[in-house]
């Protein structure tokens, strides 16, 4: 087996579990993140999906080569875990129960993935390692074509944070502003939802000052930063 690991024939990504590694893969020291994921899980009995801009990538919304493959757990790992070239990105959360996911078909097995509209969440959730509010932008000028309005409202009834909400509506109206018509019905929807709902002021970015800024009266939103979609 040492031998084998040192020809880069098999890698061992946890104590008594090897992955062969198929010679067209050997030079990046690995099979794919998205092939090595769910064993890596299955044998760690973690539970997880895929999200952020991995998902994103997935349902065909990506600008940007990702550095890493982005996965939500339940269980706390501190560092990424790299295998060669190939970079697994854990985020945190603390229960994954009835969050919507799918099932996608991998050589490996089944890859469980964020639904749209759980990326959407996401997205905002770990705003950070979205790369920013005008990344998100222009991740969601795409994905769009893929939420579904219902799922998303039956997931913010789920959530009882709503921030999330009047930042996502607020940005897709902005993107239906610029000719999306997708992105300006979801925001639509959103308003219908958020109707009668006594929701506080909140900053566009949590992170920047809050004074002195001027405020969607519609979202409920300090607009703080501006939104500059790269699509």
């Amino acid at each position: 087996i040492n031998r084998m690991k040192k020809q880069g024939d098999i890698i061992s990504p946890a104590r008594g579990f090897y992955v062969i590694v198929p010679p067209e893969r050997q030079p990046y020291g690995s099979i794919s993140a998205d092939e090595l994921t769910p064993l890596l899980m299955e044998y760690l009995e973690i539970n997880y999906y895929v999200s952020l801009l991995s998902a994103a990538a997935l349902y065909g919304a990506s600008h940007q080569k990702i550095r890493c493959f982005q996965v939500v757990t339940d269980k706390q790992i501190k560092h990424p875990l790299v295998f060669g070239q190939v970079v697994v990105q854990i985020l945190y959360k603390k229960s994954l129960k009835h969050l919507p996911t799918r099932d996608f078909t991998v050589s490996t097995g089944y890859l469980k993935v964020a639904t749209p509209e759980l990326v959407a969440f996401d997205l905002f959730h770990y705003r950070r390692k979205s790369g920013g509010l005008n990344h998100i932008a222009t991740v969601l000028a795409e994905l769009v074509e893929e939420i579904n309005a219902q799922d998303l409202i039956y997931l913010a009834d789920q959530i009882k944070e709503k921030a999330w909400i009047q930042r996502l509506g607020f940005i897709l109206e902005k993107l239906g502003n610029t000719d999306n018509e997708t992105a300006l019905h979801l925001s639509k929807e959103l308003l219908i939802y958020l109707e009668n709902k006594a929701l506080p002021f909140v900053p566009l970015a949590s992170e920047l000052p809050k004074k002195g800024y001027p405020r969607s009266k519609t979202w409920r939103i300090i607009e703080n930063t501006t939104i500059e979609s790269d699509v």
